[in-house]
């Protein structure tokens, strides 16, 4: 299901947007909705003034092997500043999102670390 949705700058997301996932039942969506949302609440207590303008999880079908599917599972998130995307490729798509999910939040929090750590130099007072 993907629906598109008009944000403003200033605004935050409430939710992920999912792309592909109309093949997936609803109890599915909403596990997946389930694990993306801490990484939003996240984001948004960590940065004040870097506002989310994207979340976005796509999924394909890579290939199938008898009654199994490969899925691909893209996750991006753009924010006025900063883009993050990373994509990982598993048998099981739950598994999967929560690999995406979990290095999106990776590179979140190194992002942040970068920033703490340039304004505690010295060079930088």
């Amino acid at each position: 299901m993907f629906w598109n949705v008009t944000i403003l700058v200033g605004d935050f997301i409430k939710e992920v947007n999912l792309v592909n996932f109309d093949s997936f039942d609803e109890i599915l969506i909403k596990k997946v909705r389930d694990v993306a949302q801490p990484l939003l609440d996240k984001y948004n207590r960590m940065y004040s003034e870097d506002k989310i303008q994207e979340f976005k999880l796509v999924v394909d079908t890579v290939r199938k092997k008898q009654e199994k599917y490969l899925y691909e599972v893209i996750g991006t998130l753009k924010t006025n500043k900063n883009f993050f995307r990373t994509e990982e490729v598993g048998w099981k798509i739950l598994d999967t999102v929560e690999k995406v999910i979990d290095e999106l939040g990776g590179m979140v929090t190194k992002k942040k670390g970068r920033k703490k750590s340039k304004k505690n130099l010295p060079a930088n007072a």
